[in-house]
């Protein structure tokens, strides 16, 4: 007889747990994907917030009386300018002649302008201010730099006397007219071109140039020019080393115009000098110089021929 045998236990079966390592996978993604979208939030403000320190904008006209109340002291609503005490003690009625806002700047909105004036008791004297401003690359703010240049005129610079340039891709600049005050019958008027532009933080003096040059002395023409030759000719019999002193006015009326060639790279554009009109009541031959900029000295290279 067989033995009677307890029925073997049944072995439990367990539902199979899902795989850990999509779960995983799934928490991986989720995280890398918000760590990025986290990024780029803080990417844009970080872009949105250096691009508002950098992009400086200008109100020209608050701009402008600030500076010029800064420069020259308080504004005159009466005389409508600004009242300078200069160095020498002379005070000059200051106005602005010109001003120009560059949008494009590297960090911002750049200024650009001129004042000019007189000393208020018509004394033979005259002044003008150039001016830029610009972001100072810090905290938004903005910087600027001047010069004072005088000169012997009763009359200030007018608007039609200035000139603002593109002299190269990254420099803007003034050429500025300015008649030196004479009698002309015992000498000349001479009248001068004088570029200016901002230079290592500062405002420098890149060339100045002949534009025009009027005399007209008591007599005829032909003879103001034989009391020249007549003068040369002394000089040339000299042995002494005197030099003549101050030579006989002729009859003059000279021009020289000038252009800039077209704005082509960072080196400042080569300036073109034409002379016209007359010397002596007849025409003065036709003549050109080009001239050319000196990246060493900062400055252009202005021939004997067109300095005063």
């Amino acid at each position: 007889m067989e033995d009677l045998k307890e029925p073997a236990t049944a072995t439990p079966v367990h539902p199979a747990r899902p795989s850990r390592r999509w779960s995983r996978l799934v928490l991986y993604v989720l995280a890398t994907v918000g760590a990025l979208a986290l990024a780029l939030i803080a990417l844009a403000y970080w872009l949105h917030a250096h691009d508002a320190r950098k992009r400086v904008t200008i109100d020209e006209a608050a701009v402008i009386d600030d500076v010029m109340g800064q420069t020259y002291g308080k504004y005159s609503a009466a005389k409508k300018g600004w009242l300078y005490v200069g160095e020498d003690s002379v005070t000059y009625l200051m106005r602005v002649v010109q001003q120009a806002k560059i949008p494009d700047g590297t960090a911002g909105d750049e200024l650009y302008f001129v004042a000019s004036g007189a000393a208020v008791n018509g004394d033979g004297q005259a002044v003008y201010g150039v001016f830029y401003v610009h972001p100072d690359g810090k905290d938004g703010g903005l910087a600027q730099e001047n010069t004072q240049v005088r000169f012997l005129s009763n009359a200030p610079v007018k608007p039609e006397q200035v000139r603002f340039e593109a002299l190269s891709d990254n420099l803007w600049g003034w050429v500025v007219k300015t008649r030196w005050d004479a009698e002309p019958d015992s000498e000349a008027v001479t009248t001068m071109n004088t570029v200016l532009a901002p230079h290592d933080g500062q405002i420098a003096v890149l060339g100045e140039f002949l534009a025009a040059r009027d005399a007209k002395p008591e007599g005829s023409c032909e003879d103001a020019k034989a009391a020249y030759d007549a003068w040369l000719a002394q000089i040339a019999n000299t042995e002494d080393g005197d030099d003549g002193g101050i030579p006989p006015t002729r009859c003059d009326k000279r021009r020289w115009t000038y252009r800039t060639a077209t704005v082509n790279g960072k080196i400042p554009v080569p300036i073109t000098v034409t002379a016209g009109g007359t010397l002596d009541d007849k025409p003065v031959e036709a003549q050109t110089w080009k001239l050319m900029f000196d990246t060493r000295t900062f400055s252009y290279d202005i021939p004997p021929d067109l300095q005063n």
